[in-house]
């Protein structure tokens, strides 16, 4: 089995790539992160936000297996203590799985060779359980358990990864998938007996809670045969600097006996674990919003996507290019990231465009901008394909400002003409109206020309003058 996994390692390395338009369209590879037995992890940048986000990419070579269902998995999961999906990407050679990047490093890296201190250990392993408890209460069980599959971001937060050997079940089904890391699986896959899902996962969080306290796993040995006898045996022992309740957790996780193991739930309510935090009012298991956030909707119609299939995409789910933007924006507003999200510019490269210039998504959709209503200032066009703007002066309406000025009105001083404009005269010709269009575009470069906000509506021929202007 060993040689199989080398043989595949090998043979993802060779083909990987993430050359494929369909993913260099919206994300550029910034570095390798990892690898596994078949997938590779990367650091790539939605080029869109500028986000960072993490790609696992998964060569179809290796299709016997079933880390195919991890997309579906990770699909229903939503949870702060669960590494978040952003979109799925499938061509004919690859699965590309865009996911959140937590910045911080594995569990492994946060652990001491003595053990974290029982305060810190509590705080994390309180998270990680809570995301286990979730995916239990949502019906799927995780079966690979592990520090390496446990995350911390940059605000020290758990993140439970890796879903490729996770399955769904139901109360009092049995399983026969007999895999996993060996010093996290429990006797009954050890024995290759039937097992449920749910008592497997407690087991491994066991082990895990161990290695946190103490820096080494309860079950060591100096060949995997031993090691198996160890684990079927259910042989460990606890340091002795181990607080008395942090010692009755794990001996009542680490039972041979799955059905003597406590649930998720009971794991949650153990006294060294609520030690020092009110127990939580709400259920693990909430439902998603059915209704996406208006104001991220808004920042995304100002990016040049469609309100109508957005809207489709993130209540349908389908963690396609349009949802991948959503949760991104969603994410970075949930963690506080920033205010406000600058969109890095695709087609107009350069530190002066806009935050309200929309420019192309797709080769057939048009780079149309949209009206802003936080526009605070107006820059000049960088481009002959950008929409033909609206003018100041062929405006129906004319400002209030101006309606209620007498006429005539004398001639402004500079500090005013750069503030205000006078209404054309009633009596003035189309060749007037050609003249003046034709001078401002000549005058694109320069931002007094077109002070008046942006619209997606092309400038036509007026033939009879606005009721609201006075001779």
């Amino acid at each position: 089995m060993r040689d199989q996994c080398s043989q595949s390692r090998v043979a993802l390395q060779e083909q990987s790539s993430c050359s494929e338009p369909a993913f260099t369209d919206h994300y550029m590879v910034l570095q390798d992160i990892g690898e596994g037995g078949f997938a590779q992890l990367k650091l790539a940048r939605h080029l869109l936000t500028g986000t960072e986000v993490a790609v696992k990419v998964l060569a179809k070579v290796a299709t016997k297996f079933t880390f195919l269902s991890e997309p579906d998995m990770m699909a229903d999961l939503d949870h702060p203590n669960v590494i978040h999906l952003f979109q799925v990407l499938e061509t004919k050679k690859y699965l590309y799985l865009i996911m959140e990047h937590a910045g911080g490093g594995e569990l492994w890296d946060f652990i001491p060779e003595t053990g974290m201190e029982e305060e810190e250990a509590r705080r994390l392993f309180r998270q990680l359980v809570r995301a286990v408890q979730y995916c239990h209460h949502k019906g799927i069980v995780h079966l690979d358990l592990k520090p390496e599959n446990v995350m911390v971001d940059d605000g020290s937060n758990v993140k439970l990864i890796d879903f490729g050997l996770s399955t769904r079940v139901t109360a009092g089904k049995k399983l026969n998938k007999f895999f996993g890391t060996l010093h996290y699986v429990p006797p009954e896959i050890i024995c290759h007996q039937e097992y449920e899902g749910p008592p497997a996962d407690i087991w491994s969080l066991g082990v895990v809670l161990y290695a946190m306290l103490t820096g080494i796993w309860p079950f060591e040995a100096s060949t995997d045969s031993k090691l198996k006898k160890l684990i079927k045996l259910g042989r460990y022992i606890i340091p002795s600097h181990v607080s008395k309740e942090a010692q009755s957790l794990i001996r009542e996780i680490l039972k041979v006996d799955p059905k003597q193991r406590p649930t998720i739930d009971q794991v949650m309510g153990h006294p060294w674990l609520t030690q020092g935090e009110e127990a939580s009012p709400s259920s693990p298991c909430e439902v998603l919003p059915k209704l996406p956030d208006l104001t991220i909707l808004k920042t995304m119609i100002n990016m040049g996507y469609d309100h109508y299939n957005t809207w489709v995409s993130v209540v349908s789910r389908k963690f396609n290019d349009a949802m991948a933007t959503y949760r991104i924006l969603q994410h970075q507003s949930t963690q506080r990231e920033a205010s406000t999200v600058q969109v890095k510019p695709k087609h107009y490269p350069g530190p002066k465009d806009p935050p309200w210039v929309c420019h192309k998504k797709f080769p057939s959709e048009p780079a149309l901008p949209l009206p802003c209503e936080q526009q605070q200032q107006q820059q000049p066009a960088r481009s002959a394909s950008v929409p033909t703007i609206t003018l100041r002066f062929l405006k129906d309406t004319p400002p209030p400002s101006l309606a209620s000025q007498p006429q005539p009105v004398p001639s402004p001083s500079p500090s005013q003409e750069t503030s205000t404009r006078q209404p054309p005269d009633r009596s003035w010709g189309w060749k007037r109206v050609r003249r003046r269009i034709a001078k401002c575009l000549r005058q694109l470069c320069c931002i007094p020309c077109f002070r008046g906000p942006l619209s997606r509506k092309r400038v036509v021929p007026v033939e009879t003058p606005s009721p609201d202007i006075q001779n």
